[in-house]
């Protein structure tokens, strides 16, 4: 579902949008996306977006693990909802404030495995190596609500 340009401006502008972000498991191993666009450009986060209006946060899920990164996956469960706010920059036409959800999906093939044209680069990363990555809380929260541990 395709939202024209300038109808989105005024909906970022007005209300926070709903969203699923991906914590893709995979060989005990987890997916992040480097981003490409704003806000974030640079930075490692899950895979995810909008949910559609009449759309269920496991399709929502399913079908951006599909769209992003062009893996089929097993939909697990709800791990967190976590809430980003950015502040405009030049290259952004309003601030942006998301809540997210987090689901936990499974897949058993990366062999298919593309990023889509919003992001630069992935990587799999094991859990003891998130202190390695400057990641915002959004990302931290939920791995620390799944596997259990601070992160040190």
């Amino acid at each position: 579902m395709f939202i024209p340009t300038p109808e989105y401006k005024i909906i970022l502008k007005k209300i926070p949008i709903l969203c699923v972000d991906l914590l893709i498991i995979y060989d005990d191993k987890f997916l992040l996306l480097e981003r490409d666009n704003e806000p974030a450009k640079g930075e490692y986060w899950f895979p995810g977006g909008r949910v559609y209006k009449m759309e269920t946060i496991k399709d929502a899920a399913l079908r951006k693990a599909r769209e992003e990164v062009n893996l089929v996956c097993d939909f697990q469960y709800i791990v967190s909802i976590e809430e980003t706010m950015f502040k405009k920059t030049a290259q952004m036409y309003t601030d942006v404030h998301t809540v997210n959800v987090v689901c936990k999906l499974k897949t058993d093939s990366i062999n298919e495995l593309t990023i889509d044209n919003l992001h630069k680069n992935y990587k799999w990363i094991s859990y003891r190596d998130v202190s390695k990555l400057n990641l915002h809380r959004a990302i931290l929260n939920p791995l620390v609500i799944e596997f259990g541990k601070p992160i040190k």
